[in-house]
């Protein structure tokens, strides 16, 4: 895999913007349960410049967020699932259907993956394993997620004009040169 200087520029910028939206992360106290706009540099990452992209942006956003701004320990599944959540965008590109399923797709996917499946379980196992069964704290966490789900897939919707003709048809240009 080969960065260009651009491309690099890119990850970090979207790493960035990244660790500044996990400082307006809205958590409720006590109880592991959030709203986080993070989804959306990574989901760019991964969807524009490719699933490594994606996972670098993913796991820098997240480990600098845990630095900069901490709002618990660290949590290793959950820096994984932050990941994931610029590689499955990136991965799903290439399949043959319209962007707009893609994107749905890709949500679809992550947030089953990553929010239900990874950041439940992390912070399950964290928090709530003398004191529930993982179902039940699925259970309690799944509308919550799906609400951030859908906030993330709508702000991506209507932010993906503008990231293509801002940053993404010159990337393609600086590319073809």
């Amino acid at each position: 895999m080969k960065f260009s200087a651009r491309k690099i520029a890119y990850i970090a910028l979207l790493a960035a913007v990244s660790v500044i939206l996990n400082t307006f992360t809205f958590t409720m106290p006590g109880s592991g349960f959030a709203i986080s706009l993070t989804y959306v540099p990574t989901f760019f990452a991964g969807f524009f410049f490719g699933p490594a992209a994606g996972f670098l942006a993913g796991f820098i956003g997240d480990v600098l967020g845990c630095i900069i701004w901490p709002k618990g320990p660290w949590l290793p599944l959950i820096t994984l699932a932050s990941s994931l959540m610029g590689v499955i965008p990136g991965v799903v590109r290439y399949l043959p259907f319209g962007e707009k399923t893609l994107l749905v797709i890709s949500f679809l996917t992550t947030y089953l993956l990553c929010s239900a499946g990874l950041n439940t379980f992390a912070l399950w196992h964290a928090y709530a394993a003398t004191k529930k069964t993982f179902f039940v704290y699925l259970t309690a966490r799944l509308p919550l997620q799906i609400t951030n789900m859908a906030v993330n897939m709508i702000l991506t919707f209507l932010l993906m004009p503008a990231f293509k003709k801002m940053i993404f048809s010159k990337f393609e240009k600086a590319r073809a040169a």
